[in-house]
């Protein structure tokens, strides 16, 4: 039990600072220029007690990092997003409005104009909601590899721009000039069970290749080796899922057990597609 705690994610933190990152919001990111900075993403799909533990690491650590909420109450805990919100980071709605859309008694119907209105109606309800608790102007796309439609549609009938977000990192960040990398699967390289979660040429604004790691990141110690050595760029997102991340030896193995199941079902899935 040494990888996927918070005792490693201090470490990371100390090696991101060690290689004089600079931690930013992607509020920041898109409004000014700055070299040599890291964002820290943490999408809350489950458990967000465990994000709030993580943002206090990180407020003792004078680090800020991005929080991206979904509505449903496996995620949506307005205690902790206000405490979130108190230590200084940033709040960002993880949508999954055309998801919700489209099932529709069990299946999934086609785009046809009453889904879209529906999910164009719940993605302005729920922004509505969480700017309750932090003025958000960031977006990001919950993938769920079980559903056959890419959240990401619905913005081929509607502007997310006429709602006052000024960010959706898969569609407004140029990748190759910033390196992502994603914890999905409970692994930085996880290409074989990450059906939602990629980086596309040709995708957004990522017009050219999307930078890659050359280093071997099996975990995150082999993430910590490649700071030290200043084998990463200089502009660096690392998603992070407060799920996966705790000192407490239960959890942590219930989660480990849960994450590889869910890696085989995951993986049959992008086999049979």
């Amino acid at each position: 039990m040494t990888d996927f705690t918070l005792i490693q994610y201090q470490q990371l933190i100390a090696a991101l600072k060690d290689a004089d990152y600079l931690f930013i919001t992607f509020e920041e990111f898109v409004t000014k220029s700055l070299q040599r900075s890291v964002i820290l993403r943490h999408d809350i799909d489950r458990h967000p007690e465990r994000a709030l533990k993580m943002a206090e690491l990180e407020g003792k650590l004078g680090v800020i990092a991005s929080y991206h909420f979904r509505i449903g109450k496996g995620s949506n805990d307005p205690d902790v997003i206000r405490k979130i919100k108190q230590l200084g980071h940033e709040v960002a709605y993880h949508y999954e409005d055309l998801n919700r859309a489209l099932k529709v008694g069990g299946r999934f119907s086609n785009h046809h104009k009453e889904v879209i209105e529906k999910a164009i109606k719940s993605f302005r309800d729920n922004l509505k909601y969480f700017r309750q608790f932090y003025p958000v102007s960031i977006i990001s796309m919950h993938g769920d590899p079980i559903h056959s439609a890419d959240n990401r549609d619905l913005w081929n009938y509607f502007d997310y721009r006429t709602e006052g977000i000024i960010c959706e990192p898969y569609l407004d960040i140029d990748y190759s000039t910033t390196l992502y990398l994603t914890d999905t699967g409970r692994r930085w390289n996880s290409s074989g069970v990450n059906i939602r979660d990629k980086i596309r040429k040709n995708y957004g604004k990522t017009t050219g290749e999307p930078l890659r790691c050359e280093c071997r990141l099996r975990s995150t110690g082999n993430l910590i080796t490649c700071l030290r050595n200043g084998s990463l760029p200089e502009r660096l997102i690392l998603n992070t899922h407060p799920q996966r991340w705790t000192n407490y030896t239960i959890p942590w193995i219930t989660e480990l057990l849960f994450q590889n199941l869910k890696n085989l079902i995951k993986y049959a899935i992008s086999v049979g597609r």
